[in-house]
């Protein structure tokens, strides 16, 4: 039972260093990096950040581009000592950006949703 609990412990320690060092990048970091694409043309941004995962027409003749990232999934366990038991569940980590393009092609706006939008 000792030896369970330690492991227990070890799991938690590694959980704990990860998080320490994803915690080093930052949403509000991201959000920077996003604002200063504003005004930029979207023919630079497209060839920064690559071809968009999807893009849509609005009626108004600008344009939505959306890049999605999906990263791999962590398995978070947990051992209960009280109740003698094991818990797990799964984290999949992603990000979607979006920016909204004016009909001449400039950067007008931002907005992102999801777990892993940070930036260093």
């Amino acid at each position: 039972m000792i030896g369970l609990h330690r492991r227990a412990w070890g799991r938690w320690i590694i959980v704990a260093l990860a998080l320490a060092i994803v915690g080093c990048a930052t949403t509000g970091k991201y959000e920077k990096v996003l604002e200063s694409w504003i005004g930029s043309d979207v023919n630079t941004l497209i060839a920064s950040w690559g071809p968009p995962s999807n893009e849509y027409v609005m009626p108004s003749g600008g344009k939505m581009y959306t890049w999605l990232w999906v990263g791999g999934s962590q398995v978070v366990a947990n051992y209960n000592q009280y109740l003698n038991m094991v818990t797990a569940r799964s984290v999949t980590y992603w990000c979607k950006t979006t920016f909204t393009v004016t009909p001449s092609g400039v950067v007008q706006n931002w907005r992102w949703e999801g777990n892993a939008c940070r930036s260093d």
